[in-house]
């Protein structure tokens, strides 16, 4: 399909569900071009379906060679984004958190008219097939949810819960319907068989069939072509070979790093870095590829002994999250998050290693997404500027502080051996390796796991390094502010380079129906338009957003 009404690019968490929306139309032709590999019905790779997020260690589902800078003036660091059908939601750890009304509250402050609270919240709940909500008066929806049973939860997690509850925190049980502070058991994008993506909810066998939808995989958009100020299609490059294909209306869903890359790769950006790379401005728009957010984040790690580990058989990941608010001056509600993970790996000793993380979950600090080319095929460079708004890492540190008194609440620290503070990289990448040595390592980490409490206490504070070990039930080694600030990492959340707002902000890139603003038949549909990081994981949001836009979309045929 070369010529149709609605070219998609990126067929990610958002571009999925754009597709499988606007097809719904049979007068409507729709084009979903995916960079990474595809996940078809009956063709789903093992470990995307996983319970345990596995799809998460496959370096085939990710853009190679990414890398962002995490502080000011810091150095690159590897940061995965995904490169596969169904985007974040195929590789993610399935939280399935909305964000909460503050959130949306300040989206409308920031220009977004349209997409408050009780203007989302309707979507929200057309997307969630949650199974363990009544849903005897709802319509069906197409992504499934559910939370781990209570008595799968390891113990550590069940004392977690009752010291939360002695420090004042209410019991929620659904956490989505009730924002708020509390402790609550975390809802996760999963049935009781696989996991739910944007690709397995909406791009069914039956969507499939549509014969007014196309979808073109390994295929790389390297530029987006225009006619004057009118998008009138994109070049694509597939097994080798370029096409141009005209679209009456192309929409990025490419993602909070790779959408504005393309806008400023066609000319829509800031004057002075278009000026740079000698790129003819389209439209000067100050704000493509800044105000990027994410949220930080750490996490310490728990030995448990063999009786007190979820059992081998169930995958669950995370089990169990807790929000609560700062309380630091101009900082909304349930800023923070403390959350529970029973298992580090899909390997036998996964259950034998828990954590416990916590993170800034409402975080003013901003950055930005820049050109290091005009070549589609080169990496633009991250700047995250994690903690550089003075009111984030006070927060930081005093969500780690949290979670560090609620581990070694003396019920807390009964049900583990030793706790430690990790190091600032992805935990499950350093508990999980590739092929032989993966097994290899599988095997050590099952030894060490298992072996005497002292034994293994005092290899994992080698292993672990610049993590250490901090405490168990008989004593405690106290973390500094400086380690706790210095073992923050990013999370996978970035938002915000292409932010919804007023079309006289110059800062805003599109307008609050998602068209960018001074050209035309062009949109951005993913989580780069939402104004500020919600606090939450941000794939539900993301779901939701698509699911609003494309309702936008129809309406203005």
């Amino acid at each position: 399909m070369l010529n149709p009404d609605y070219l998609i690019i990126g067929g990610g968490s958002a571009g999925a569900v754009l597709a499988a929306r606007l097809s719904e139309n049979p007068a409507t032709r729709v084009l979903l071009v995916e960079a990474g590999k595809d996940t078809a019905p009956g063709a789903v790779p093992a470990d995307v379906d996983d319970l345990f997020p596995s799809s998460s260690l496959n370096p085939q589902y990710f853009w190679p060679g990414l890398k962002a800078q995490r502080r000011d003036g810091g150095p690159l660091h590897p940061f995965p984004q995904a490169r596969i059908m169904g985007g974040g939601s195929s590789i993610m750890g399935m939280w399935a958190l909305r964000g909460v009304p503050s959130d949306f509250e300040a989206w409308v402050k920031a220009g977004a008219d349209g997409w408050g609270w009780n203007d989302l919240l309707p979507y929200y709940r057309k997307l969630e097939n949650d199974l363990d909500r009544d849903r005897s008066q709802t319509t069906p929806a197409p992504y499934t949810i559910r939370r781990p049973p209570h008595q799968d939860w390891p113990p550590f997690a069940h004392a977690m819960e009752r010291a939360a509850h002695a420090r004042g925190l209410p019991a929620v049980a659904d956490i989505n319907e009730n924002p708020g502070q509390g402790f609550f058991p975390m809802p996760i994008s999963q049935s009781e068989a696989t996991r739910s993506s944007s690709a397995s909810a909406y791009l069914t066998a039956v969507v499939r069939r549509r014969p007014n939808l196309a979808i073109m995989t390994e295929a790389l958009v390297t530029r987006i072509r225009f006619d004057g100020l009118r998008a009138s299609g994109a070049t694509v490059r597939r097994a080798g070979e370029l096409t141009d294909i005209d679209a009456g209306e192309v929409i990025l869903s490419a993602g909070a790093v790779h959408s504005p890359a393309m806008l400023l790769r066609a000319g829509i950006g800031p004057a002075d870095e278009l000026a740079r790379f000698g790129i003819t401005p389209l439209a000067v728009r100050a704000g493509v590829g800044r105000n990027l957010q994410n949220h930080p984040y750490l996490n310490f790690a728990l030995t448990l002994p063999a009786n007190a580990r979820a059992p081998e058989h169930l995958r669950h990941f995370a089990v169990a999250g807790l929000r609560l608010s700062s309380g630091l001056a101009n900082c909304p509600e349930a800023d923070l998050l403390i959350f529970a993970i029973a298992r580090v790996s899909g390997h036998g000793f996964g259950p034998a290693l828990a954590m416990v993380g916590a993170g800034v979950y409402a975080p003013f600090s901003r950055g930005q997404v820049t050109l290091n080319s005009t070549d589609a095929g080169v990496e633009p460079h991250i700047a995250l500027s994690l903690l550089s708004d003075p009111r984030d890492a006070p927060r930081m540190v005093q969500a780690a502080r949290y979670a560090e008194d609620l581990m070694l609440d003396p019920q807390v620290a009964a049900t583990f051996n030793d706790a430690f503070l990790l190091p600032p990289t992805l935990a499950l990448n350093q508990f999980n390796r590739p092929g032989v040595a993966g097994k290899l390592a599988a095997k050590a980490f099952s030894v060490v796991l298992n072996a005497p409490p002292a034994l293994s206490r005092g290899v994992l504070n080698r292993v672990l390094r610049p993590g250490r070990w901090i405490g168990n039930r008989d004593r405690r080694s106290a973390l500094s502010d400086n380690e706790i600030l210095e073992a923050a990492a990013p999370m996978g959340h970035v938002t915000s380079t292409c932010s919804i707002g007023r079309r006289d902000d110059p800062m805003a890139v599109v307008d609050t129906q998602c068209r960018v603003i001074g050209i035309q038949n062009l949109r951005v549909v993913d989580a780069s338009v939402m104004p500020s990081v919600p606090s939450a994981n941000t794939n539900l949001t993301t779901i939701m957003v698509a699911e609003r836009a494309a309702d936008l979309i129809s309406a203005a045929r």
